[in-house]
């Protein structure tokens, strides 16, 4: 059973791609999903962060407003690379054992690491190979705007702050062009598991 790790930058439409793997027979492993997990009240990473990011990021009840997380990280670098380097390690445990509990009940087609940060949080390593969503920039723009409710400039900032085209290429076994309609995007993905 395949282990396939996969990313792609904001807005590349990788959760409708994931959505299409699954409907094919895979076993999906969330990582955002497990990102929010950890950082809930009294889950691994909860108590570090709130150390260092203080308790201005909390609500009354004591959990962490991911918005007001997300504001403080995306215009700081370093605040973002501690913000990382402390929910990656619980991710990676995490990815681990849903995938070794996947490949005990071995009844999928393939286990699809869903990770926006595959790269960053190192989970490729943990993947027999990478495919990557590609969509055009400006597609990508507006599906950021429409889904999140913010502004272009905001949704440009937001993809600039993520690897660039050429080093989410270079890292990929494939490419799943997702710049057109569901009909091209699936076509892709019945190919693609017909070599697996």
């Amino acid at each position: 059973m395949k282990v396939i790790g996969l990313t792609g930058g904001t807005g590349s439409g990788k959760s409708v791609v994931s959505k299409s793997l699954a409907e094919a027979g895979a076993v999906i492993v969330d990582a955002d999903k497990i990102a929010h997990e950890i950082i809930l009240k009294d889950e691994p990473a909860y108590h570090e962060i709130v150390e260092y990011y203080g308790t201005g990021i909390l609500d009354a009840e004591g959990n962490i407003i991911r918005k007001k997380l997300g504001e403080i990280v995306f215009n700081d670098k370093e605040k973002l690379a501690f913000l990382n380097q402390c929910t990656h390690k619980y991710i990676t445990a995490e990815v681990k054992r849903q995938i070794a509990a996947a490949k005990g009940e071995g009844t999928a087609a393939a286990v699809i690491v869903d990770a926006p940060l595959l790269l960053e949080a190192k989970l490729e390593t943990v993947c027999d190979l990478v495919w990557v969503v590609y969509a055009d920039p400006e597609v990508r723009a507006q599906r950021v705007m429409d889904r999140d409710g913010i502004s272009y400039e905001l949704a440009k900032a937001r993809i600039a702050n993520q690897k660039s085209w050429e080093e989410y290429k270079s890292a990929a076994s494939a490419v799943i062009d997702n710049s057109k309609d569901l009909v091209h995007l699936k076509e892709q993905i019945t190919q693609i598991f017909k070599l697996l």
